[in-house]
């Protein structure tokens, strides 16, 4: 008996290589090429076969016929997810990278798989009637489970063969395609399917008309290694090694690569004219020789794992000077496949060449940026100098205005019966008010240099009026009114902004808020602020200082009389921002103080 048993253990190793097999195959194909969707579909496929083929051995080792009955049961959900194994293969491999496969799809390949973990799962708990009939309950060692298949277990055979059939025509078609590309791999994965078409799924039909439960996995061997090598072979080794060959070669910068002994084991093109030779003449030679009467920088560079240098050669042989940058790169450390450098020369002499043009061109744009910069300084410095100037001249010319209108300002009142610094504090007192107002400062200088002016007319009425020491009769009075006219028809003709201020203020200097004034009767915002403003210091001073003909009023008789004023003569902003600067306008005043008169002698 132990005879038998040992002799036929050994018939289990078959299986068990494939399924090791299988497993390395998987490992191996997921290291070379883990990033590619059609070797990781392969993969699982590989894995998938590997668990089956355990089943299938688990399956004759048991003796129970309830144990054999377990082990096949749990196949038939393996054996799904085989067969749609191969169709998603397939599919991953004709198709491009970016595309993905339809839910459609999908849902075909996966829905059998669910039907067959559940009917797997009601055979193991009684319900074996889903999957079996007329079961064979003997049960002998190293035997496969004996049994009619149900008409669900025929069914999911039958789909899972139509899905290999499937594959088999999704590769044709690509195979047949006007621009198909791997069509030779497709062809080595084809051969594989059809030889599982024929040898697994034929071989399985009869067996199971006659009673087996489940066909030998090694009938799958042959299919993998054909599908290993349509992608490792073609795929990797095939065309795409063409491809690189032909991408290097149309290069114009020199590459080398070297081997681990620093031995070029290929080069472009563009390498084998850079040194002069022909074929494969310098495959197998040592780097380090190649450039043994190069520039030193060449070999120190290959001392490094990764550099990067810069080399001019000399004239010779007609043959013009020539500039590179060599670059050096080696493999990771993380990258198995073998030791290697790369040696890239990049032809820079454009490039240095662009440079040196470029640098004298900015040499020569920065002599004339310096000279230009210097000529504007010139410039600026002149203009500065200039503008300066005429600025002083401006300021010159405003003063000589300033005092010219107050000569003429006190010549007008000298021929009347004002005091010399009546048109003084006017002035002083517009500032006062005019910066209580809020005005800017260029304005209250205007108003301030403009206030004195504001009798100007009075140089046109006659002595014995303006003289008079008495009160004047209504016609003489008319005659008085018409200074504010003069004054404007004088000082309006000037287009300068000192002397119109001064027209309007010579002009409207009599008008009331109320508009009983003179000379239009203009009332309230009509009256220009300035011609406000001198209203009300022109009738201050006139109340407040000493006269020839009268005595100056106390000043609490002043401001009661603007108080009671303000709204009628006088503007009430105005009238509130005097009473609030009282002390500034005081202080003028005692600034300004008439001087006693000289005695005759």
């Amino acid at each position: 008996m132990s005879g038998f048993v040992s002799s036929n253990i050994i018939t289990l190793f078959p299986y068990a290589a494939f399924a090791a097999f299988a497993v390395g195959m998987a490992v191996v194909a997921l290291f070379n090429g883990w990033q590619r969707r059609d070797v990781r579909s392969f993969s699982v496929l590989l894995f998938l076969q590997a668990a089956w083929t355990v089943v299938f051995v688990m399956e004759l080792y048991s003796s129970a016929p309830e144990a054999k009955l377990f082990w096949d049961a749990i196949h038939w959900p393996l054996l799904a997810a085989v067969d749609a194994g191969y169709l998603m293969f397939a599919l991953e491999y004709v198709k491009a990278e970016e595309e993905r496969t339809p839910p459609t799809i999908l849902a075909a390949l996966y829905v059998p798989v669910g039907i067959a973990v559940a009917a797997a799962i009601a055979a193991v708990l009684g319900a074996e009637s889903v999957l079996y009939r007329d079961v064979d309950r003997i049960g002998l060692p190293f035997s496969e489970f004996r049994y009619g298949p149900s008409a669900l277990a025929i069914g999911l055979f039958a789909y899972g063969y139509l899905q290999v059939a499937a594959a088999c025509v999704v590769l044709a078609r690509h195979i047949l395609a006007a621009r198909a590309d791997r069509r030779k791999g497709a062809a080595y994965v084809l051969a594989g399917l059809g030889s599982l078409f024929l040898l697994d799924g034929v071989g399985s039909l009869v067996t199971m008309s006659f009673g087996s439960g489940l066909s030998p996995p090694l009938w799958a061997a042959l299919c993998d290694v054909l599908l290993a090598y349509s992608l490792f072979s073609e795929r990797l080794f095939g065309s795409l090694t063409k491809a690189r060959r032909a991408v290097m070669d149309t290069l114009l910068d020199p590459v080398f690569v070297l081997g681990k002994g620093e031995d070029v084991v290929d080069c472009n093109a563009a390498a084998r004219t850079l040194l002069g030779a022909r074929g494969d003449k310098l495959i197998g030679t040592s780097a380090r020789e190649l450039f043994a009467s190069w520039p030193s920088s060449v070999t120190a560079a290959l001392d490094f794992p990764e550099a990067e240098t810069e080399l001019d050669l000399p004239d010779r042989d007609g043959i013009p000077r020539r500039s590179y940058r060599i670059t050096v790169a080696s493999n990771s450390s993380k990258d198995r496949s073998g030791a290697w450098k790369l040696l890239v020369f990049n032809d820079i002499t454009g490039q240095k060449s662009d440079a040196r043009d470029m640098a004298a061109t900015n040499e020569e744009l920065e002599f004339w940026v310096r000279q230009r910069t210097s000529a504007l300084r010139l410039e600026v410095a002149q203009r500065t100098a200039a503008e300066e100037r005429l600025r002083e001249l401006n300021e010159e010319m405003a003063k000589t205005q300033r005092e010219i209108l107050w000569t003429l300002s006190e010549v007008v009142e000298s021929r009347s019966r004002e005091t010399a610094y009546h048109v003084v504090r006017v002035g002083e007192y517009a500032r006062i008010l005019s910066q209580g107002y809020g005005m800017s400062a260029e304005e209250v200088e205007i108003v301030t240099a403009a206030a004195p002016m504001h009798d100007v007319g009075k140089i046109a009425i006659p002595d014995a009026i303006l003289s008079k020491p008495g009160a004047l009769t209504d016609e003489e009075r008319d005659v008085m009114k018409r200074h504010t006219i003069v004054g404007k028809e004088i000082l309006g003709s000037s287009q300068r902004p000192l002397l119109r201020a001064a027209a309007v203020i010579a002009f409207e200097h009599h008008e009331r808020w109320d508009g009983k004034g003179y000379p239009s009767g203009t009332a309230g915002g009509a009256i220009s602020l300035s011609g406000r403003i001198v209203s009300l210091c022109d009738v201050f001073d006139a109340l407040y200082t000493k006269r020839v003909y009268k005595d100056a009023w106390p000043l609490e008789r002043v401001l009661g009389l603007f108080r009671e004023e303000s709204g009628k003569a006088f503007e009430p902003r105005l009238v509130d921002i005097f009473l609030e600067r009282i002390d500034d306008i005081l202080d003028i005043t005692k600034r300004f103080e008439d001087l006693p008169p000289v005695p005759a002698l």
